[in-house]
């Protein structure tokens, strides 16, 4: 735990000392750990200055306005246990224990260091932590002022040294400086991976950029070149690219990138910001506070656009990308930090002066990412930009607002342009932007247009990143993953990275969508869709439709969304749909968005994604699954605006879902198939693949009929086929009368003999002579279950040959509301349900 003190010698500008690490930022090889080991340190700092004294003739004490009865020390701490009144502290203390300091007094934490001839200096702790630590106290010194805009820009220009200087004290490094060659034992990847700090990391590779360009894929960061708003957000959901749209940006215009998750001197700029609030809140404190927070961001640009200009001063051909990787450096970030804290120090009057002086040569954009965070941060610390809502009831702002809103608003004031992004970046967090921006939202732009990989896309760039023998020898497993993982960059570029180390694809391929679509691995709570969706929608709906609370109301509505996109993507016609921005859809991580003359659409494209959600629903009990449904579509307080059509493609996903589930390894069920189907032991599905909106979907239909444990259902193509197919089963559905039925009281004449006739597999892909003579070289020695969904009733005409029986080596299962079949496979609820809804709809 890396902790930092503040040490100032009677007047002088105080002077920072860290456990971990040395005034260069290079690591200690002794850390600091106890007062004594802070003594040192002190006498080091402050040298010449207690060059003559011995450090045993240093002390270590409480500040004076801490009693040592109440500062939450224990007796071990001090060097004379016995005594109450005395506050020297044992050299062998733990300097972490001074924290406790912190808890239990808001008085700054001030050690006076005395030495024998009782002259004394100052050591603020604050108690800083490089690691997420929270700090425990805030730096209470008196800002300076005392000096010349000028002078105090020279002495934070003298902490720069880019290039070292005579004493070879660097202290600006580039992030490639850190980046190392990942050795690639599997050898299957052509591309160059980097590790940063020991992680992979391909936000760096410019040959990703350069390949996908050629392919002709439309880049984010074409479009957001050309964006002229000063201020820019972007939305989208988790993997979609955001970061990578930053990256790309920054390697083509001057950036100022902050993560403010991440980067020391923004996190430093929270700690002293969340210390300072003022306990008892007036006007007067409120206005010093957010005065106090308006000057500390203008030092945290300031400090980054100082180093810019001393860099660009001293090295003239140093690039935007450069640039960026520079600021990604954890050593540079070291020095951000220090000439934040040091600005930090200096009244409003030089850090205005010192921000205006830098910001007038300064044309880029300031980036904030995973800017969401600022949420969190004093969440109702701030009261509104609007004059008439900023009064103060009972020590309570009337009409707060977080760090987030007060710090876009003081990003525009100041003329800076900005982007705004994040993995948990929301629209409604919009909202908070338009109101920093005096509710203009003409002078913001929203992005959202991110690259949606395509299958031919993400195969191409396989072709391109594979070493071309694997590639040929792995072909057509490249085309089913190429199926699997369109949509957001992520999933394909999170597949690559298991290619590093091991050269097994197909085991890589089926690891890798397992944990992404199953519940096989909890440690991906926070990244795998499976875990999305059991986080965004609840089976158990009733307790949410009892509760009053509006939370619960639009959790609800975010899960008829959700299933309803993905039904409409896997059976329907896989149109976006329109939402409430207050639904926040952006939250679930499970739909792509896009804004569309003013209005929120959605959709659901992303095979990966669609398979969690069916893993997620099959994972529920047959009968709370079928029962849930039952009471979406056959409840009398069913949405009124279902259409027949939509009836027939939630009935498709519960049979689809079924078939997640296993139906034909369930006991009763299993009784109701011939011996041969049970000797298969067929598997359960892995998921789904659509095969009617895909280039070359035919081909995937063939693999499967010539191969039994093919691990996914197909949906082939519109009348090429069966509805759905699943190793040996082939399923033929109508679950409406007509187009314009508003009954469906039974399958039509004319439906059940289109039904009947795309049993027959002579009948697939007849329209496709090619692919209809492979489909007829694989079916010589195929053998199949067809099941003849036919509900609620067949045409009575047709009811004769409507029996489940032997067909040659087949065997044809035929499921109307009157078939035993039904009962098991649906559930005695869901049957019993629909035969209801039909009754109410023919006395309707």
């Amino acid at each position: 735990m890396n902790l930092a003190f503040f040490v100032r010698h009677d007047s002088n500008p105080p002077l920072k000392i860290k456990t971990h690490f040395d005034a260069l930022g290079a690591p200690r090889a002794d850390p600091l750990t106890n007062v004594a080991d802070a003594i040192r340190a002190v006498k080091q700092t402050l040298a010449p200055r207690f060059d003559a004294t011995p450090s045993d003739q240093l002390s270590l004490h409480l500040p004076a306005t801490i009693p040592r009865p109440s500062s939450g020390l224990s007796a071990a701490c001090f060097l004379f246990e016995e005594s109450d009144a005395d506050s020297t502290l044992d050299p062998g203390c733990a300097l972490a224990a001074l924290l406790a300091l912190g808890v239990s007094s808001k008085t700054p934490l001030r050690v006076v260091v005395k030495s024998s001839n009782n002259r004394e200096c100052v050591c603020v702790v604050d108690g800083f932590v490089c690691s997420n630590f929270v700090k425990a106290a805030a730096m209470d010194v008196d800002l300076i002022d005392n000096v010349t805009i000028a002078a105090a820009l020279e002495q934070l220009s003298a902490l720069v040294q880019p290039d070292g200087g005579l004493d070879e004290q660097k202290n600006i490094f580039n992030a490639q400086e850190s980046m190392e060659t990942v050795n690639q034992p599997a050898k299957v990847l052509t591309l160059d991976v980097h590790t940063i700090g020991g992680i992979t990391d391909l936000l760096y590779s410019h040959q990703i950029y350069v390949d996908e360009t050629a392919l002709g894929i439309k880049m984010p960061v074409d479009e957001l070149l050309n964006v002229t708003h000063y201020t820019i957000v972007l939305i989208g959901v988790s993997g979609c690219g955001k970061t990578r749209t930053c990256f790309d940006y920054a390697r083509r215009r001057w950036c100022l990138y902050f993560d403010c998750t991440k980067d020391a001197d923004i996190l430093s700029m929270f700690e002293i910001l969340r210390l300072s609030e003022p306990t008892i809140k007036t006007d007067a404190s409120q206005n010093t506070f957010e005065d106090l927070s308006k000057n500390l961001i203008k030092a945290l640009i300031s400090a980054r656009l100082l180093v810019l200009r001393i860099l660009l001063a001293r090295t003239p051909n140093c690039e935007q990308f450069d640039w960026l990787c520079i600021q990604r450096s954890r050593r540079t970030r070291e020095l951000f930090e220090l000439i934040f804290s040091q600005l930090s120090e200096y009244s409003s009057r030089i850090v205005a002066g010192i921000f205006n002086k830098l910001k007038r040569k300064f044309n880029g954009r300031v980036i904030f990412d995973e800017s969401q965070h600022l949420l969190t941060i004093l969440e109702w610390g701030y009261r509104s930009s609007k004059p008439n809502d900023r009064g103060i009831s009972n020590n309570r702002l009337n009409s707060p607002r977080s760090l987030f809103s007060f710090t876009a608003g003081c990003i525009m004031t100041l003329g800076l342009k900005s982007i705004w992004c994040g993995t948990h970046m929301r629209i409604r967090n919009m909202e908070l932007i338009y109101s920093a921006g005096g509710d203009k939202p003409t002078v913001i732009h929203l992005f959202t247009n991110f690259t949606y990989l395509t299958p031919a896309v993400i195969f191409n760039l396989c072709s391109r990143w594979i070493q071309k023998d694997v590639f040929i020898q792995n072909h057509s497993l490249f085309e089913e993953a190429s199926n699997f993982l369109q949509g957001r960059p992520r999933f394909f570029i999170s597949f690559l990275h298991k290619l590093i180390k091991s050269d097994n694809i197909r085991a890589c391929f089926d690891t890798y969508r397992r944990r992404m679509t199953t519940n096989h691995d909890t440690a991906l709570s926070s990244s795998a869709p499976y875990f999305f969706w059991r986080d965004h929608i609840d089976l158990s709906v009733e307790p949410l439709q009892r509760s009053t609370n509006a939370f619960a109301f639009q959790k609800r509505l975010v899960s008829d969304v959700l299933l309803k996109l993905c039904v409409d993507f896997l059976f329907g016609d896989g149109k976006c749909i329109s939402f409430s921005p207050d639904l926040d859809m952006v939250s679930t991580c499970l739909v792509m968005v896009h804004l569309e003359t003013d209005t929120w659409e959605s959709s659901m494209a992303e095979p990966l994604v669609l398979c969690a959600g069916l893993n997620y629903l099959a994972d529920q009990a047959p009968d709370a699954l079928t029962d849930y449904f039952a009471g979406q579509l056959f409840a009398p307080l069913s949405p009124a605006n279902i259409t027949p059509q939509e009836r027939s493609h939630r009935m498709e996903l519960v049979i689809a879902l079924r078939f997640m589930q296993g139906w034909w390894q369930e006991p009763e069920l299993k009784a109701m198939l011939p011996k041969w189907v049970n000797d298969m032991n067929i598997s359960k599905p892995v998921g789904i693949q659509d095969c009617r909106r895909t280039e070359n979907a035919g081909v995937m239909f063939v693999q499967q009929l010539g191969n039994p444990s093919f691990p996914y259902i197909l949906l082939p193509a519109v009348n090429a086929g069966p509805d759905l197919r699943y190793s040996i089963f082939s399923c033929c559905d109508k679950t409406t009368s007509t187009r314009n039925s508003k009954s469906s009281m039974y399958v039509s004449v004319e439906e059940a003999q289109k039904n009947l006739a795309t049993m027959y597999p002579a009948n697939w892909y007849k329209t496709q002579a090619s692919l209809h003579a492979r489909c007829s070289d694989e079916l010589i020695n195929c053998r199949f279950v067809h099941m003849r969904f036919e509900l609620p009733d067949t045409a009575p005409s047709m009811k004769a040959g409507f029996k489940s029986v032997e067909v040659g080596n087949d065997f044809v299962i035929c499921v109307n509301l009157e078939s035993d079949f039904a009962w098991k496979f649906f559930g005695t609820k869901f049957v019993a349900s629909y035969n209801q809804f039909v009754q109410r709809m023919i006395k309707g």
